[in-house]
């Protein structure tokens, strides 16, 4: 049976690729991985010469690496070295996106920056929004993980479907395998954050919980953060997005 979720339907409407033709900081890495055939996807390392761990961040929808250009610092001051993943068809990469796709190509990306010593022997792998599924499809199948960051994300595909104009009236076994984050987040067990905004509206904070209730981990925080939505949790009162993250890290085990 054919899956909504490999339809072009689907995944025209949800994807939002833009290309980015501008160069990066002297500073940074471009690393540019092969995940099916000669389709390359790019990521872009900000290294930190202090840093304690990698934080690996999948992006939003409509984001490409570079709007973290000017992000980065905020996330090196929490002791990490960044590098930020595009999908297929975003700012220097290849091929044409799909949730499959990106799903995949998390796995690869990860295996790539490991095997070539792009990693610190800590990794937390962050994702906003729809790339909370990528951070979700890698922390649900890699044990090693130290950490796990959950900004924005969904939990249910039904409603995922469902706001990109199609109805489903369920899915089967192998659709939620792969793209049922409240089922897959049941196998994450490293530390868990999942900050979300008391105002989103795209994806109800009921998503939010429905994830951390369903999360396998034993050490995990739930943030709904006031006065916030969708896309401008980084303005949380007080400083409410950096502080709940920091409280988290600053929490961790250091083995």
């Amino acid at each position: 049976m054919d899956s909504v979720f490999d339809s072009r339907q689907f995944n025209e409407n949800l994807f939002f690729p833009r290309r980015d033709p501008l160069p990066g900081p002297l500073d940074c890495e471009e690393i540019y991985v092969n995940v099916e055939g000669d389709t390359r996807v790019h990521c872009r390392k900000h290294p930190a010469p202090n840093a304690g761990f990698t934080l690996l961040f999948f992006h939003g929808n409509g984001e490409v690496v570079s709007d973290y250009d000017n992000i980065v610092a905020a996330f090196t001051d929490l002791g990490a070295e960044t590098i930020v993943c595009d999908y297929r068809g975003y700012g220097k990469s290849d091929g044409t996106p799909s949730l499959r796709n990106s799903l995949e190509d998390a796995r690869t990306i990860y295996k790539f920056l490991k095997d070539n010593g792009k990693l610190l022997p800590r990794v937390c792998v962050m994702g906003r929004s729809l790339g909370a599924a990528s951070a979700i499809e890698l922390c649900s199948k890699i044990s090693e993980i130290s950490s796990c960051i959950i900004e924005s994300g969904y939990a249910d595909p039904i409603p995922l479907v469902e706001r990109r104009g199609l109805r489903i009236d369920q899915t089967t076994p192998e659709e939620d395998a792969l793209f049922n984050n409240s089922l897959k987040i049941r196998n994450v067990n490293c530390p868990l954050l999942i900050m979300h905004g008391e105002d989103d509206f795209l994806i109800s904070p009921k998503e939010a919980r429905l994830n951390y209730n369903q999360a396998g981990s034993k050490m995990k925080t739930l943030e709904i953060l006031e006065g916030v939505g969708h896309n401008d949790m980084m303005m949380a009162h007080n400083g409410g997005y950096f502080l709940a993250m920091r409280r988290f890290l600053e929490s961790l085990p250091l083995g």
